[in-house]
């Protein structure tokens, strides 16, 4: 399971490692905290997933970005 962090929103997808293709499932908006990760931990009890992935923003230099920080410590919080 994959997720694209940002303030607004959680772009949800789903991957499979033996195909190597990832399909959106879901979009979430929640600004509380503690819902974004209901609604995650939801998604997680419903799909099982064997691995989740965070994608980490960088700037067109390669640089890190203003969010990317941020992302990590989403991920870490997923642990």
């Amino acid at each position: 399971m994959c997720f694209d962090f940002g303030l607004k929103r959680i772009g949800v997808a789903v991957g499979e490692i033996e195909l190597g293709s990832v399909h959106p499932l879901a979009t979430i908006a929640e600004v509380v905290t503690e819902r974004r990760f209901a609604a995650i931990a939801a998604l997680i009890e419903e799909w099982r997933p064997v691995l989740l992935v965070v994608g980490v923003p960088t700037n067109p230099d390669g640089g890190e970005h203003e969010l990317a920080e941020t992302c990590r410590r989403f991920a870490r919080r997923l642990e």
